[in-house]
């Protein structure tokens, strides 16, 4: 029963991990893992004051881990002027606050922040400044060309530029990458390709545990080691710009186990670990294990496919798969699941066939070689079209949730190295069509050619031997020879021609994955270059056309028709305000009290998924409802003002307004 029940799994491995994997992704808690990248301050960027403030609070694209963010405030001679106590808010892990000493004189005043992401441990830094007045209305300056700033928290990241470290960490990033894709490639190629190939070509069964044996033996466990010191490698390369680019410092332990253990990443982080030394184990296992039961040679692979669809999860949900609103984030997580699906089944695919398969085969004779290339390859078919259209379908609705407009494909590098990315992923479907559609089939016709050719010879020798066992007639004898050289010479000839065919069609299967090593490095290009992105809320400097900055002031009828709402929101800028609502009923045209109606309002920001507030406003003594509520950053807002009547009816009215930076 257990081995029927094994057999029964084995031919339907990929589907059970996509619904586990996909079914676990969905499960999860929606998180958010992206750079968190200032979007506001107060004072804002730029701002000219006439009073000195008393703290600088700056809000954030992602949650923040506490044990890492943090600011510091200098004046243009470097000297700290901020009180040595920059936090995250308690009640808004994406706020961080600075106070600062009182009454600074007017000058100009460099804010320096760093942000460590609770969710992907992507470590940001950034300035912005300010300028307080002089009495008589003059605005300091910095002296040309200063930076006070610069290097108090480390160099800045998200510049776009391959520094030392940015270029260590690229290399990490794209380490882990290629080692997943190619492992899981390689559980798809037993489970599917090498299988099904033996299934349906018995011939091919030799050859084919001669290439699984050879992964087992020459990359299994050595691809997973690289795996897991590049991973560590991600972890250095996040610490070290902790520490201002500081190699040695970045080693302290103290440091690498908060970032291990700190925000979701590390939880992810440690997954990726977990994940990696349990197929360590599996793969010592393997190899060591060389006279397995049928049912447990069978159970292995289908494991390892698991693990590695449990890897492509724990890379997904650290990585920066989702710098996304909530409302749409599981399909970010779910379609980079996908997208890392792709680049097995078709990349590591190609890898797979590179370094395991064609050398195998090429110590095989010419016939044999194309012989096993016409049945694997249509096998393997398969798996690299379906990595085809997910990379085609989700490339496009990951760059849509990342990319806010198409000037940003030129205008920052994560654009522009999407812009590569296309390109290289363009030119690997030409040359993926070119050896299906093209050389493939001409492989296949030398060799029908070819093993005809090659039949009648040997049936035309095998008469001939019989022949010369009885009393031949010699002319009869010559004759046959002579048939028998044209024919030797017919199978010559398609030798030939097979074996030029064959040598482009391999050939072709040699350089074709570098083209996919190409993307996957552009994949880790994008990870580093994340930061560079700046969301549509922070682009927003600047009121949208015919929005007019100051107090708010609109009316609108209830969704039911029946009430006339009016609001006023003042002074209308991120931070408190003051919300007054007055009602009318329509169809008396009398002004509602207190006694006949209650007034709550709701505020949500459609910039980006802040949640929503809700506030409930008190009579005014002026006929009105008001209460004060904040607006925690710049950008567009909706406002439901929400009615509750004597008759326990909900009447809501709907308000879109602007609050500028």
């Amino acid at each position: 029963m257990i081995r029927i029940f094994a057999m029964k799994l084995s031919r339907r491995p990929l589907s059970l991990a996509l619904l586990c994997a996909i079914s676990l992704t969905l499960l999860l808690p929606s998180l958010a893992f992206a750079h968190a990248i200032l979007l506001s301050s107060n004072p804002a960027q730029d701002a000219l004051l006439s009073t000195p403030p008393t703290q600088v609070q700056m809000w954030f694209s992602e949650d923040l881990n506490p044990t890492l963010s943090t600011a510091q405030v200098v004046n243009a001679q470097r000297q700290r002027v901020d009180l040595g106590n920059a936090h995250v808010n308690p009640g808004n892990s994406k706020e961080m606050d600075v106070s600062l000493q009182a009454n600074l004189p007017p000058a100009v005043y460099i804010v320096i922040w760093r942000s460590d992401s609770a969710d992907d441990g992507h470590v940001l830094l950034g300035s912005f400044i300010f300028t307080v007045r002089n009495p008589d209305g003059t605005v300091p300056q910095l002296a040309p060309g200063s930076n006070p700033g610069q290097g108090l928290l480390g160099n800045a990241s998200a510049s776009g530029t391959l520094d030392g470290p940015t270029l260590f960490y690229l290399v990490a990033v794209t380490l882990v990458d290629l080692g997943a894709i190619f492992w899981a490639a390689a559980q798809l190629w037993v489970n599917f390709v090498l299988q099904s190939a033996a299934e349906k070509h018995q011939e091919e069964q030799a050859l084919n545990s001669q290439v699984e044996g050879r992964f087992e033996r020459r990359f299994s466990l050595p691809v997973l080691a690289v795996l897991l010191l590049a991973n560590l490698g991600v972890l250095y390369g996040q610490v070290l710009t902790l520490t201002g680019n500081n190699w040695t410092a970045a080693l302290n332990p103290q440091l690498l186990v908060e970032q291990a253990t700190s925000g979701r990443f590390g939880t992810y982080w440690l997954a990726r670990m977990g994940v990696i030394l349990l197929a360590l184990l599996v793969g010592l296992v393997m190899l060591l294990w060389k006279q397995r039961p049928r049912a447990v040679n069978q159970a292995l692979p289908l494991l390892n496919l698991f693990l590695a669809s449990l890897l492509f999860i724990a890379i997904t949900m650290s990585g920066h798969a989702a710098a996304v609103s909530g409302s749409i984030l599981p399909y970010s997580v779910v379609i980079d699941w996908l997208h890392l699906m792709a680049a097995a089944l078709w990349i590591g695919g190609m890898l797979y066939i590179l370094f395991v398969y064609l050398p195998v085969l090429k110590r095989r004779p010419l016939n044999e070689r194309a012989r096993s290339l016409l049945a694997i390859l249509p096998q393997y078919s398969p798996l690299a079209i379906a990595g085809v259209i997910l990379m085609t379908v989700t490339g496009p609705f990951s760059a849509s949730f990342h990319l806010t407009s198409l000037e940003q494909f030129l205008t920052t590098a994560y654009g522009r190295t999407l812009l590569v990315k296309i390109v290289l992923v363009g030119a690997l479907l030409l040359t993926s069509a070119y050896h299906v559609l093209w050389l493939r089939p001409r492989v296949k016709k030398e060799y029908q050619k070819y093993a005809y050719a090659k039949g009648r010879l040997e049936k035309a020798q095998a008469s001939l031997e019989v022949a010369h066992a009885e009393p031949p007639e010699i002319e009869a004898a010559e004759k046959q020879q002579r048939s028998n050289s044209v024919l030797a010479q017919q199978v010559k000839l398609r030798e030939g021609r097979l074996g030029k065919r064959t040598s482009q069609l391999t050939r072709v299967l040699s350089w074709e994955p570098w083209l996919g090593v190409a993307v996957l490095l552009c994949v880790g290009l994008l990870n580093v270059f994340a930061g560079t992105l700046t969301p549509a809320a922070a682009q927003a400097q600047n009121p949208p056309n015919g929005a007019v900055a100051g107090p708010f002031h609109g009316t609108a009828k209830t969704s039911d028709g029946k009430y006339s709402v009016t609001l006023t929101i003042s002074p209308n800028h991120f931070g408190t305000n003051v919300f007054t609502v007055q009602v009318t009923d329509l169809s008396t045209g009398k002004q509602l009290g207190p006694n006949e109606v209650g007034v709550t309002i709701n505020t949500t920001m459609l910039d980006m998924d802040m949640g929503t507030e809700s506030t409930d406003l008190q009579p005014d003594g002026k006929g009105g409802f008001s209460a004060d509520a904040d607006l925690s950053m710049g950008g567009d807002w909706q406002i439901d003002v929400r009615l509750h009547t004597l008759d326990n009816t909900l009447h809501k009215a709907t308000f879109k307004v602007y609050t500028p930076f």
